[in-house]
């Protein structure tokens, strides 16, 4: 068993969503609510994500095919995508410039979903690095049964450290104050950018054998 190959992948899935990024939004969007109303909303962004990249896993793979679209296209594409989220994460804005706007009950209801599972959380670069994993399988020769069980498993497993990122929000803000979660977002885009890379090196050279040699 590959476990150093899904624990790559579990790292790189968790780098991806980043809940440290979404935590200025959620701190700043539900500072004023009850602590029972934050965890609700926590739950249903972390399952919001999970779905999202469950159902990326599921049919992502067919609709490569459908379209006839190569492992290695789609890996490079996914790579650029991954990359600049990458960049955007290192160097863009917050997406929370609009945090002291307050919201509605309706906007309540709807903001675990959208923007914070998507496209915050679970956005392009998440979906696009599932259906790699998918289609390529932890050693480039397609997935078994078993690596589908156990890419579901890590999928599932990142959506809960999510929630428990999320749940721990305000203590997370205590300790690491505006500047640490800043720094570590910065730092999450780094590798973020290093995957990224990796991604369309491979898929290039899926796409030109010739290269690799």
């Amino acid at each position: 068993m590959n476990t150093h190959v899904y624990f790559k992948i579990f790292i790189a899935l968790y780098v991806l969503v980043n809940p440290l990024e979404g935590l200025p939004v959620f701190l700043a969007r539900t500072a004023n609510l009850e602590r029972r109303v934050r965890l609700s909303i926590a739950r249903t962004a972390a399952l919001a994500v999970t779905c999202i990249m469950l159902a990326a896993l599921a049919v992502g793979h067919g609709v490569l095919e459908l379209f006839s679209i190569s492992i290695g296209d789609f890996t490079i594409a996914g790579g650029a995508i991954i990359f600049l989220i990458a960049l955007k994460m290192v160097l863009g804005p917050s997406l929370a410039s609009d945090s002291s706007r307050p919201m509605s009950q309706e906007e309540l209801r709807r903001f675990g979903i959208v923007p914070l599972a998507t496209p915050l959380l679970a956005g392009p670069g998440v979906i696009s690095a599932v259906i790699v994993y998918a289609s390529k399988g932890p050693t480039g020769q397609g997935n078994t049964l078993l690596d589908y069980g156990i890419l579901v498993g890590i999928i599932v497993t990142v959506g809960a450290a999510t929630a428990i990122a999320l749940r721990a929000a305000t203590p997370l803000k205590r300790m690491l104050g505006e500047t640490g979660i800043e720094v570590s977002t910065r730092v999450s885009g780094i590798l973020v950018a290093a995957i990224a890379v990796g991604m369309i090196v491979q898929g290039i050279k899926q796409s030109f054998p010739m290269l690799a040699h």
